[in-house]
Formats: structure tokens, sequence, C-alpha cells
């Protein structure tokens, strides 16, 4: 799943609001930069739920441990892919494109494929 769309062509990579062109590009990446937050936030409240474990209904212990294991689950699945390149140093377009990890890398492997065959047909 990708939040919004995108396709990828033999000279450009077209997102939902933007065109980029490959041979622009230097660099594409994926990363997750919502896991750390999510490890702590679930790590806290399963921290929180052991603490007071005592003091705690069961039905909140299971709230607290089912927040922080979905937080943690949410911040595994959200991926974001990266445009670097000279052009967009500094921009807000270089983190245009969310969605899930999984997707986004097949995306990363698409774009590195066409990258490649656009340098090779320039080479040629």
């Amino acid at each position: 799943m990708i939040f919004g769309s995108l396709e990828i062509e033999t000279d450009a990579f077209v997102t939902h609001r933007d065109t980029y062109a490959l041979d622009g590009i230097k660099v594409v990446s994926v990363r997750r930069p919502a896991l750390v937050p999510a490890i702590l936030l679930g790590g806290g409240l399963a921290g929180f739920g052991m603490m007071f474990a005592d003091l705690l209904y069961a039905t909140e212990i299971m709230f607290l441990l089912g927040i922080g294991s979905g937080s943690i689950l949410m911040g595994l699945w959200l991926g974001q892919l990266k445009l670097l390149s000279r052009d967009l140093r500094g921009s807000e377009l270089v983190d245009a494109v969310w969605g899930s990890y999984a997707c986004l890398n097949d995306v990363r492997k698409e774009i590195a494929i066409q990258m490649r065959s656009a340098n090779r047909s320039a080479v040629s």
C-alpha cells in the first residue's frame, strides 16, 4: 500500500504531486522513520503495564500491551521512499512517497532497474 500514486516510466518517476527525472536522481532509499518512536512508545507502555500490573485490571493491561505492540507493528510497516540528488537538497520533495515498507522497497528496486537501463543506453 502506498499513500498517493506513483508510476515509473523509462525516464521519469511520477508521484501523485511531482515528477522526477531519473537521470537527476543519484540515490533511492527506503527508510522506517517511525520505528524508533514506535519502539519507545511500545516499550514505555509495556513497562508501565508491568510496573503497575498489581494495580491495573486485566483489561487495562491488555489494552496497554495491545496499543504498545500495535505501535511497534505500525513502525515496522510504515516506510518512506527517499530520493536524493544535488537538485533536491533541502527540498520537501525528497520525502515525497510514504507507504508500506515492502511495497516501497519493490518500487525502489524498479527505479534502480530503470536508472541502470538509462545509464546503459546513455553510455552506448
